[in-house]
């Protein structure tokens, strides 16, 4: 009977392992594929090279590579609003 018990357990525990996954939110630019046009592209990449979206831009502070879509350089924490100023 306990036996029984720990096997349902079990396979709840997987069934609800497996919806959190499914749910998961996903990223809005995964490494290794182009936003724009989903074509393969190198994480490194400043402009993807099938329809020329630009993928990345130089911080103005530390001059490093950062996403276009991240409001804050990762590396010196230098704000895109303070670029304007």
């Amino acid at each position: 009977m306990v036996l029984v018990l720990l096997i349902l357990l079990a396979v709840l525990l997987w069934i609800i392992q497996k919806e959190l996954n499914a749910t998961a939110p996903q990223e809005p630019f995964p490494a290794g594929q182009c936003p724009a046009c989903q074509a393969a592209i190198d994480i490194d990449w400043m402009v993807c090279p099938h329809c020329q979206q630009r993928l990345r831009e130089s911080c103005c502070c530390c001059h490093r590579g950062k996403l276009i879509q991240q409001e804050f350089c990762p590396f010196c924490g230098q704000g895109s609003e303070e670029e304007a100023a």
